[in-house]
C-alpha cells in the first residue's frame, strides 16, 4: 500500500505541473483597459466599504487626502477589484487601499508609493501575495505582509526612498485626475509583458492572454512547494532590509 503512494504521489505532482499550464493558458485574461467608475463607499460591497472606511481617517491623520473610491471591474478573468485612492500634495506621495473579490472571498491590502524625476518609483505595501510575472524594473516594490498600521508602513516607506532614491525629487499629480498614475500603471503591465514575450494582445483588442511561456510560468511559480520556497525566499528579503533600513538610520544620525 505505502509502496502504492510512493509511486502514485510523484506521477500525480507531475501530472498537476503539466497541465496547469494548459489550464491557465487557456483561461487567464489581462484587460488592456482599465475602465474605472467612481463610486461611493455606501455602493461598494459591505465589506470593502468597512474596510476603507476605516482607513480613511487613519490615513488622513498622515497627511493624505481621499481622491476617491472607485470600481475598477474585472481586471483579471473571475475578479473584480475595487480601489480607494489617496494623495499628500505637500509631500507628493500616494497611498491606496486595494480590495479584490473573487470566487474564494475577498481580500484587501494598503499602499504607499512614491515617482521621481528619474522616471523610477518605489512602493511599499503590505500585500502578501507574490507576482507571478517578472517585475517592472521601473518600480521596485517592498512588501511587508505583517505591517498592520498605516503609520509604521509610511515610515518603511520613507527610509526606503531616503535609501534608493537619495535626493531625487518626488513628482505629484494635477488635483482632481490624480486617479490616472494608478489606471497608467495597469494599462502599461499588458504591453511591457508583451514586449517580454509572456502575454499577447486578444483578437480583439480588448484584452491580454498568455502566451505558452506566461502560462508556464504562471502555472508554475504558483504551485507548491513553489509559493512555499518563494514566500520564505521573500520573507527573508525584507527581514534582511529591515536590518538594513535599520542600520542606515543609525550610520545616518552617527554622522548628524
Amino acid at each position: 500500500m505505502f509502496e502504492s503512494i510512493a509511486w502514485y504521489a510523484p506521477a500525480v505532482a507531475g501530472a498537476i505541473y503539466l497541465l496547469t499550464p494548459f489550464v491557465v493558458h487557456n483561461s487567464f485574461r489581462l484587460v488592456a483597459r482599465c475602465r474605472i467608475e467612481a463610486t461611493p463607499l455606501d455602493h461598494l460591497p459591505k465589506e470593502i466599504s468597512a474596510e476603507i472606511r476605516r482607513r480613511i481617517s487613519e490615513f488622513a491623520n498622515l497627511g493624505f487626502e481621499l481622491v476617491g473610491t472607485f470600481d475598477c471591474g474585472a481586471l483579471t478573468n473571475e475578479t473584480h477589484s475595487y480601489v480607494a485612492y489617496f494623495c499628500n500634495h505637500t509631500t507628493n506621495e500616494f497611498a491606496n487601499v486595494t480590495a479584490m473579490v473573487t470566487l474564494e472571498g475577498s481580500a484587501s491590502y494598503f499602499e504607499f508609493s512614491s515617482r521621481f524625476s528619474n522616471g523610477r518609483s518605489i512602493e511599499t505595501n503590505t500585500n502578501g501575495i507574490l507576482p507571478l510575472m517578472p517585475a517592472n524594473p521601473e518600480i521596485r516594490v517592498f512588501r511587508f505582509a505583517s505591517v498592520e498600521e498605516p503609520r509604521t508602513l509610511l515610515q518603511l516607506h520613507r527610509q526606503l526612498t531616503e535609501k534608493y532614491a537619495p535626493g531625487l525629487c518626488a513628482l505629484g499629480e494635477p488635483r482632481e485626475p490624480e486617479i490616472q498614475r494608478y489606471v497608467r500603471t495597469i494599462e502599461r503591465s499588458g504591453p511591457r509583458l508583451v514586449e517580454a514575450g509572456y502575454m499577447k494582445a486578444d483578437e480583439n483588442g480588448d484584452a491580454f492572454r498568455l502566451t505558452w511561456k506566461g502560462a508556464i510560468r504562471t502555472a508554475w511559480l504558483g504551485l507548491w512547494p513553489v509559493t512555499f520556497f518563494r514566500r520564505t525566499i521573500h520573507r527573508h528579503a525584507m527581514q534582511l532590509e529591515l536590518q538594513s533600513l535599520q542600520t542606515h538610520t543609525e550610520t545616518a544620525l552617527q554622522k548628524a
